[in-house]
């Protein structure tokens, strides 16, 4: 490396450097396929160049002058400055290294023309580490391997040009990147150190979180940028884009179950706050509620007493997340998906198996705003009308109110009071008129006019309706389902939107030499969306712009999941022992998690989604024509529409299976949130299914041969001008201003609204002059979306506003610097054993650790508490604190998992027979109380027999290790302490002899060890969780068969010839058991 690095100028850039990167450039107008340069990339905006001559002090300036924390509000091009800054660095003969860097981050770093960033990662060895630091440049690096190549000087870190910490807000004393900070400093005063961050929300939890931060980083200055900043403002209003802003509606429903949820979370969190006292109320709203930062709000409140938490409360707290998610959902999926998810809700709470599990049942299931939610949820996608009994006379339709039948002799005395009330004859008006509509619509499609009859010989035929224009039984459907399908109504806004924008493109004079094209950009929350409104799009009806038949394909694949539900529940029911225990088990589990799994039973409906229901035959004995159309529109697009989608197109017309749930019982009087019908309703649907046999895809090649032309090809697979795409993509934070830059929209589309977004809107129109942008920004009106986004933006200035004070008031480190000899007043005295215990020293305590223990936080606290850290990859043990001792260390977490799979028992058994004083320790996190019961969950029922709790295990373990010493640790700080009781007079280990032990090949122990060390441990548990594998056949099973899937093809015999006739018999009848029945 050349020696210029250790310079003291090294830490900065000279100005004519700085000026060459921050200069602004002079626009200039090229045609739309000219190729971009790094200066148009990144050009910055004045308040942009005023951070980064802050960020880069002058040549003369003292050392460390720039560096500084950036904290800056999202949108306003946190990237664009960080990718400036590192160009600037950006030489053979500088060492610079970014931190904390995500894999998007780090591609669109090394994406950016000019830029050599260098990715160091687990696949790059010691010496290929060490030999690219020596050539310089710039390095991403992994807080773990770069704190590991520091303690073991594989990187020169005194010659370090400077340290680059991304996402600061992460920064906290247990953290690694503190770690890092803390090594840099102690042996590097002259390299920079910047750090950034655009989530100001993050430094409002806590006590002073900010003075916190800046100590862990070693700094003592902090620029603080929000969009109401006046550089900022002044900048982005010069030029403001054209924004048309659509507000829309909720439709009825959507707004009943929208009040509804809203009703069941107040409710929610009122019996939080009365069941729980001690909680700070006032950051318990429904506000807060809306952000899924909520639930790491209210988990730091609960965590000290989580012990005490009764289950109640635990529920109530994963209620929030559920009830939280189908506000979101309720906007996001369509109407089929919703109901789907909301039906998982509820089978995953079905009582029919035992009146234990109404105790595991949410309680905002049992409210008559559920009730609501599922019965509307259910309106939306179908209604459900009588169907006639044979041998009965068939009626018109039954007149029901909320799934009771109306009479049609009702007289004066059957109603309450004198008579019925307003609101009584208002619903028999309507009842009547929904009547009488649907009588018109049948006597319409039967050829029958007012004052004709249809049996008259001498009434004029009626006119013939072509046989493609005739109204069809849809064959899937089941008898007395009745389709809604209520579409979302952005959709329909986003077709209006997309029609006039290709009006306006076609009316518009083309500018061959404009900086921007037609290309339409259409923003959205998630990938789930974009996939979501690529298919809806795609399948628009050109004469009456509805999308219907993507609906009809929705809630085809619905009604086969239910089938698939139903014979699942079947199979599971008869198997052995699901009465005894293990289904309230699992719904319990479920109950508890809901906020986290997706799906329960949504595989079937992604793996069968593409099938039809019920056959592919309709009711005139023909292959329907509504299949035909389908699969000829998966082929190509419909020719009367000019534009294309791109960005949704993979998703099939199943792509929202995948969140699945119960509902209301489809054959049943009863509505609302009623599990108890919901195995019945699924037992007819799987009868239904069975009954009319698997549909197949029979002729479908033929439809598509028979309707593809050749000359079309070129047309509709083609290249596409910019003018006739589409874009549906979802928002991806920093990634979407290289978006920008690449595509050069016109026109963009908000289909969900996003504070950062607008801002990097603004910030792109400013930064380029001329340039026209047309913005389409969609919102539900009176809705949670609209308000959650207004609470957004006030969430971020209210954080703005508390870094601002905590700035102006708090206590600044005087000394940002480690300072040099601080440690020697503080150094243990140990006893040199090789000079005779007569000479006495003081050094630093030793302790051995091994290499994947820098994943926790307990390595770097050792070294802030003056121990030398010493990485090395130890066969036995995690940390060897002195000759004799060997210390395991087990998070309660990882201490249920080691337990379930055995391997703590081996870890045990190779520590006690290589070190004298074998010790567990068990650590416990210091956000949380010191107790077991924080990490087990009570259940309000014994859930089997043979559950063993985890104290008896560890009263086991310590039985059959008697040489074992259990240590509890309440916190990491408290075991650095420990670990400093038990060096003291104590000899410190040897490095050479720890990475030795273990690995002896005379030792029957060790090549015991050795070879379980060649097997994965993932798939190695789930062999050893299978029935039939015990403790003394998995070796011997692991050694024989090559992976699980060789093993899944082993018959009963060969099963046999390995692990005996009884365990075969068991593992083989487990791994082809039908699931199905």
């Amino acid at each position: 490396m050349p020696p210029s690095r250790a310079d003291k100028g090294k830490g900065r850039a000279d100005d004519q450097t700085l000026e060459q990167a921050i200069q602004p450039k002079a626009t200039k107008v090229k045609p739309p396929n000219a190729t971009k340069n790094s200066l148009e990339t990144n050009r910055l905006l004045p308040f942009q160049r005023n951070i980064l001559k802050q960020l880069v002090p002058p040549e003369n300036a003292l050392p460390n002058a720039g560096d500084a924390m950036l904290v800056m509000a999202r949108g306003l091009g946190l990237r664009t400055i960080v990718t400036t800054f590192l160009k600037i660095y950006d030489m053979p003969e500088k060492l610079v290294l970014v931190v904390n860097a995500t894999p998007e981050e780090e591609r669109g770093f090394a994406e950016e023309v000019g830029m050599r960033l260098k990715v160091v990662g687990y696949e790059l060895g010691d010496s290929q580490r060490e030999k690219m630091y020596k050539d310089g440049g710039l390095f991403s690096v992994t807080s773990r391997i770069l704190i590991v190549d520091m303690l073991k000087g594989t990187i020169p870190v005194s010659l370090i040009t400077g340290l680059v910490v991304l996402h600061a807000e992460e920064v906290k004393p247990t953290s690694q990147e503190a770690f890092i900070v803390r090594i840099y400093r102690q042996q590097n005063k002259l390299g920079f150190l910047k750090a950034f961050s655009d989530r100001p929300e993050s430094f409002s939890f806590g006590l002073s979180p900010l003075q916190t931060t800046l100590m862990q980083l070693k700094l003592r200055e902090v620029i603080i940028v929000p969009r109401f900043h006046e550089d900022v403002d002044t900048d982005l209003k010069k030029r403001k884009a054209d924004v048309v802003e659509l507000y829309q509606p909720l439709t009825h429903n959507m707004l009943d179950i929208q009040t509804a949820i809203i009703e069941c979370m107040e409710m929610t969190l009122s019996e939080i706050k009365r069941s729980n006292t001690y909680l700070e109320v006032d950051d318990l709203t429904f506000e807060n509620a809306l952000f899924s930062s909520f639930d790491r709000l209210v988990r730091i409140q609960l965590d000290p007493v989580w012990h005490k938490v009764g289950p109640k409360t635990r529920g109530l707290v994963n209620d929030l997340t559920t009830l939280r998610k189908l506000l979101v959902y309720l906007l996001s999926f369509d109407c089929v998906r919703f109901n789907q998810y909301l039906e998982t809700l509820l089978s995953s709470h079905t009582t029919t198996i035992g009146a234990l599990d109404r105790r595991d049942r949410p309680a905002w299931l049992g409210t008559a705003a559920a009730d609501t939610i599922f019965s509307v949820a259910r309106n939306r996608v179908y209604l459900q009308k009588a169907v006639a009994k044979p041998g009965e006379g068939r009626k018109e339709r039954e007149l029901t109110v909320d799934g009771m039948e109306i009479p049609d002799d009702l007289n004066a005395d059957d109603w309450l009071a004198d008579g019925p009330t307003e609101e009584e004859e208002q619903l028999l008006r309507d009842l009547e008129e929904t009547a009488r509509r649907e009588k018109e619509a049948k006597d319409r499609a039967a050829g029958v006019t007012n004052g004709e009859d249809k049996e008259d010989k001498d009434a004029m035929p009626p006119p013939q309706v072509p046989k493609s224009q005739k109204p069809k039984k849809k064959g899937w459907l089941p008898p007395g389902v009745e389709p809604v399908l209520e579409e979302q109504p952005k959709w329909m806004v986003l077709a209006e939107v997309l029609d006039e924008i290709e009006t306006s493109i076609h009316f518009s004079p083309y500018d061959p030499y404009g900086y921007s094209n037609d290309t339409v950009l259409v923003m959205c929350n998630s990938t789930d969306t974009c996939l979501t409104l690529g298919n809806y799009l795609s399948s628009l009806n050109p004469e009456t712009s509805e999308g219907r038949s993507f609906l009809e394909s929705k809630l085809n694949s619905y009604f086969f999941w239910k089938a698939h539900m139903g014979k699942m529940q079947n199979s599971l029911k008869r198997t052995p022992g699901f009465n005894k225990g293990e289904r309230r088990s699992s719904s319990s589990n479920v109950a508890a998690g809901s906020s986290g799994s997706s799906t329960t039973a949504g595989a079937f409906a992604s793996s069968n989604g593409g099938t039809n229901f019920g056959g592919n035959k309709d009711g005139d004995g023909e292959m329907s024509a509504a299949l035909k159309r389908k699969d000829f529109k998966r082929g190509q697009a419909p020719p009367t529409k000019r534009r294309r989608v791109r960005g949704g197109g993979a998703a099939g017309s199943n792509a929202g299976a995948t969140h699945t749930s119960g509902a209301a019982p489809m054959f049943s009087a009863a509505t609302g949130a009623n599990p108890e019908a919901l195995e019945e309703e699924v037992k007819k649907i799987a009868e239904l299914v069975d009954s009319s046999g698997t549909p197949g895809d029979v002729e479908s090649d033929e439809v598509i041969e028979e309707t593809f032309n050749p000359l079309d090809f070129e047309e509709y697979f083609g290249l596409i001008s910019n003018e006739d795409v589409v874009i549906i993509r979802p928002y991806l934070d920093d990634e979407d201003d290289r978006v920008f830059e690449e595509l050069r929209p016109k026109y963009v589309v908000m289909f969900d609204p996003n504070p950062s977004f607008v801002r990097r809107i603004e910030a792109y129109r400013a930064a380029h002059q001329g340039l026209a942008i047309r913005v389409y920004f969609l919102v539900y009106k009176d809705s949670v979306e609209e308000q959650k986004y207004l609470s957004e933006i006030r969430r971020e200035k209210d954080a703005f506003v508390r870094l601002i004070e905590e700035k102006g008031s708090m206590a600044i480190p005087h000394e940002a610097e480690y300072r040099p000899g601080e440690d020697e007043a503080e150094l243990m005295r140990t006893v040199n054993t090789r000079a005779g215990g007569r000479q006495v020293v003081t050094t630093p305590p030793k302790v051995i650790v091994d290499m994947r223990e820098f994943r926790s936080s307990l390595p770097g606290l050792l070294h802030a508490g003056k121990f030398e850290v010493i990485p090395v990859t130890l066969s036995i043990g995690d940390y060897i604190i002195t000759p004799e001792m060997a210390v395991e260390r087990k998070s309660i977490p990882d201490l249920i998992q080691s337990f379930n799979s055995g391997r703590l028992f081996q870890q045990c058994e190779l520590m006690t027979a290589h070190y004298k004083q074998p010790i567990l320790l068990i650590e416990f996190d210091e956000k949380k109380s010191f107790n077991l019961e924080t990490y087990v969950d009570t259940k309000t029922y014994a859930s089997s027999p043979n559950d063993i709790d985890l104290r008896s295990k560890i009263v086991l373990l310590t039985i059959s290790f008697p040489k074992l010493r259990v240590i509890w640790s309440s916190s990491p700080y408290q075991t650095v302490e420990i670990f400093r009781d038990l060096k003291e007079n104590r000899e410190e280990p040897d490095q050479a002899k720890a990475q030795l032990v273990g690995l002896e090949a005379d030792s029957a122990e060790t090549s015991g060890a050795s070879g379980e060390a060649g097997f994965n441990l993932a798939p190695q548990d789930i062999l050893r969780s299978l029935p039939g594998v015990s403790s003394k056949n998995y070796r011997y099973l692991s050694s024989q068969v090559e992976n699980l899937e060789a093993l899944v093809q082993l018959d009963l015999n060969e099963l046999q010839a390995l692990i005996g006739v009884e365990p075969a018999r068991q593992l083989h009848g487990f791994l082809h058991s039908d699931m199905f029945g």
